[in-house]
């Protein structure tokens, strides 16, 4: 729903938040109605009628202590405290469904629930239209989330809390709760201006690579996030960053009668190749290929959505590199 945000409404006068009993039909309910954030929708959903959703509404209402979903505009909003409430009631679900062996049963065709993935910001431009179809095709009810990658504590407690399903990235973080593989493997790049001094050139050599000036996606201190950077620190070098972005979509127009060099994987600089007047040349040697690898929390390994997930991300990624 568009529009301003309604302010947070005063918690409910009384609420014993000691009464009420968690009933799991009631979560499915509840999970659907701060989703669909309409009565109406609901009980279409679940076969019930208004007054029973109404009254699952008011149960939990009670049992929180917040009114949830109140009026904005012609229909409802969530509040605050419903919008925490997303993730947990999914998780708990999630792991009910995991107990009872229902995952089992785990159909996309009809699934409604959210996918939750991390990439790096330069998988975006070539990825996500990919997937966006590809769930469109075969989980037509699902809703996709891409998310950009935060500090690794931040993407470990996200997974630990299962806010997020699957991450892809360059470099796996080592932690005993994440399961990971590498995918593919992309050979890494400069883009440069085609009027670049060094545009035409077979191969950028060190010297020369160290000697420019450098656009990135991470700041100057986020060399630990960077598979650039980071290989740089192996090899006890460093580069000179003078602009930093988080949009990966401005590259080629930054780039445009600069002397910048951007170092990406290749399948990000052949996309932009397809619509920019851009040159492509490889990167110094000592940096090799990019792995790409997809990572996942242990809990979710023997997840049948997740397992879903991880066969249809690995799909596009190989397909792209």
């Amino acid at each position: 729903m568009g529009g301003a945000r309604p302010a947070a409404p005063e918690p409910i006068e009384g609420a014993d938040r000691s009464r009420g009993e968690l009933d799991i039909r009631q979560l499915r309910v509840l999970k659907t109605l701060l989703s669909e954030q309409s009565v109406s929708r609901t009980a279409a959903l679940h076969g019930l009628s208004q007054p029973a959703v109404s009254l699952t509404l008011r149960r939990f209402r009670t049992l929180t202590g917040d009114v949830l979903l109140t009026r904005h505009g012609t229909g409802l909003a969530r509040t605050p405290r419903a919008d925490d409430l997303v993730a947990l009631v999914d998780r708990i679900l999630d792991d009910i469904d995991h107990l009872a062996g229902r995952e089992a049963d785990f159909d996309p065709g009809t699934s409604d629930r959210r996918v939750r993935i991390v990439a790096a910001t330069g998988f975006g431009p070539v990825l996500v239209p990919r997937l966006t179809r590809r769930l469109r095709e075969v989980a037509p009810h699902m809703v996709l989330e891409m998310h950009a990658m935060p500090s690794v504590a931040a993407l470990q407690q996200l997974l630990e809390a299962g806010e997020i399903d699957l991450v892809l990235a360059h470099r796996q973080p080592t932690s005993p709760s994440l399961r990971g593989e590498q995918v593919a493997t992309c050979r890494t790049v400069c883009m440069l201006d085609p009027r670049h001094r060094l545009a035409g050139t077979a191969r950028i050599g060190m010297d020369d690579y160290l000697a420019l000036e450098h656009l990135s996606p991470n700041p100057p201190h986020g060399a630990a996030v960077s598979p650039v950077d980071g290989r740089l620190a192996e090899l006890g070098l460093s580069r000179r960053i003078r602009v930093s972005l988080s949009e990966y979509s401005l590259v080629p127009f930054v780039l445009s009668g600069s002397d910048l060099v951007f170092t990406t994987a290749e399948p990000f600089a052949r996309h932009f190749r397809t619509f920019c007047d851009i040159a492509i040349v490889p990167a110094p040697e000592a940096f090799g290929d990019m792995d790409v690898s997809l990572f996942w929390h242990e809990r979710a390994h023997h997840s049948s959505f997740n397992a879903w997930l991880r066969t249809i991300v690995r799909d596009h990624v190989t397909e792209i590199c």
